[in-house]
């Protein structure tokens, strides 16, 4: 990650950032870079109301649907010298214009449990990706990290209100999935388009930074069917499929093909 321009936090600099392990943001570089992306109209106070609305959020998928609006700037703040709302940038498009950091043995406690998530990527301060490492020896790993996932979600839903996507990785395999979706079959091997699908490229493929800000702003989706509602993330083959559109959209061609099989998304897509 580090060699993709991810910026390294120790454990104990984590810490001191989100004010122990009962924090979730690193609220200086949240504060110092919501200030930069909203300085037409933010103030310290705005930033602290912001602070206690994203802490308050409700423990449940409902909580972490108003966490993805508030990261898709489509949620508003009051801003009393204009007496009016204004829509917040928590996450740029633009890549150069974010803070990207990763940290590891990552200990959150709620007050009744505590759980250690093995890597954290944070965007502006927000952590935005989880990661569950199990050892290359065991057999059956990647049942046990799920295993794991849903526990966090049953122990610590605080966390799992702002946490977008996690990953579990068994040294040769990396699939990932939305949080708040944890069952076997919604599960996603992550795939490359080079002929180099290694570990290492895998990783490095998936948290490409431009590529990590369209997975957390275009990629999810929230869904209600009989008023409940569900969450995914797109596989690779659609986001691909997505790309193309709006690339043949901004060009002289008037029409285009996209080859789907049966069950692959095209609904989504």
């Amino acid at each position: 990650a580090c060699e993709i321009g991810w910026e390294y936090i120790k454990p104990e600099e984590a810490l001191r950032l989100r004010n122990g392990e009962t924090g979730l943001l690193f609220k200086d570089v949240f504060k110092d870079q919501i200030s930069k992306l909203n300085s037409e109209f933010i103030d310290s106070g705005i930033i602290d109301e912001l602070i206690k609305k994203i802490e308050k959020l409700p423990t449940t998928i409902e909580g972490n649907l108003q966490a993805w609006e508030y990261m898709r700037g489509i949620k508003t703040v009051f801003v009393p010298k204009e007496k009016r709302e204004r829509n917040v940038c928590l996450i740029d498009r633009e890549v150069k214009r974010n803070v990207f950091q990763v940290t590891d043995e990552f200990t959150f406690i709620n007050g009744t449990f505590n759980n250690r998530y093995d890597v954290v990527f944070l965007i502006n301060g927000i952590p935005v990706f989880f990661v569950e490492t199990k050892s290359a020896h065991k057999t059956g790993g990647m049942g046990e990290a799920l295993d794991q996932v849903r526990r966090y979600h049953r122990e610590t839903p605080e966390a799992m209100t702002l946490f977008q996507v996690y990953t579990l990785t068994h040294l040769i395999h990396f699939f990932y999935s939305s949080t708040w979706s944890y069952s076997m079959k919604s599960l996603f091997n992550w795939k490359v388009d080079s002929n180099s699908k290694d570990f290492e490229n895998l990783v490095k493929d998936f948290f490409n930074q431009k590529k990590s800000i369209k997975t957390v702003l275009d990629y999810i989706l929230f869904t209600r069917k009989d008023d409940v509602l569900q969450k995914v993330v797109l596989r690779p083959h659609q986001m691909r499929a997505i790309d193309k559109i709006v690339e043949r959209v901004g060009s002289n061609k008037k029409r285009g093909l996209i080859w789907h099989t049966q069950g692959s998304g095209k609904t989504y897509t």
